[in-house]
């Protein structure tokens, strides 16, 4: 008796037929669950914060801080309104919002005195903005912050040399 080989039967045939096409499928229904790489926390609608644009907003702040703190010696001559001009044009490339209105009075300090209060304000301002340049992730805010940083340099070069 000849042997013959065995048919497929229907089952067989279906199920090598399901099989295959469960296993064609498989690599696509990953990516139709739900529970994947999705973070539920995040919005859709909001895009997130960067460190630059937080690093910007912290500039801004030390910026203005630094408006608020800039005693207005007549003894310095124009260098307070320099300062401050170049502070509003500093703040005025980082940010659209309204600068604050640089506010007047206080105690008047004599010339060394408020050279002395102008050169350590400035120095820190300069250091904060050396800071700020290192932590910048773009290389154009990089850019823009060590050329604000140079500026105040030169701005502070130009104080009377007497309070060092």
């Amino acid at each position: 008796m000849p042997h013959r080989p065995a048919a497929a039967t229907r089952r067989t045939a279906l199920g090598v037929a399901l099989g295959g096409l469960l296993v064609t499928t498989a690599c696509d229904l990953d990516d139709l669950d739900p529970r994947s790489d999705a973070d539920p926390s995040a919005s859709p609608t909001a895009p997130p914060v960067d460190a630059d644009t937080a690093l910007v907003a912290e500039v801004v702040a030390d910026i203005d801080a630094t408006l608020a703190r800039l005693p207005a010696a007549r003894s310095l001559g124009a260098l307070p309104a320099e300062l401050t001009a170049l502070h509003l044009a500093h703040r005025a490339a980082l940010s659209d919002g309204p600068a604050p209105t640089p506010v007047g009075g206080g105690r008047r300090l004599g010339a060394a005195p408020a050279s002395a209060k102008v050169r350590r304000l400035e120095r820190a301002h300069q250091s904060r903005l050396d800071e700020a340049c290192l932590a910048a992730g773009s290389g154009a805010l990089a850019a823009l912050l060590a050329s604000m940083s140079a500026a105040v340099s030169q701005r502070l070069a130009s104080l009377p040399q007497g309070s060092r």
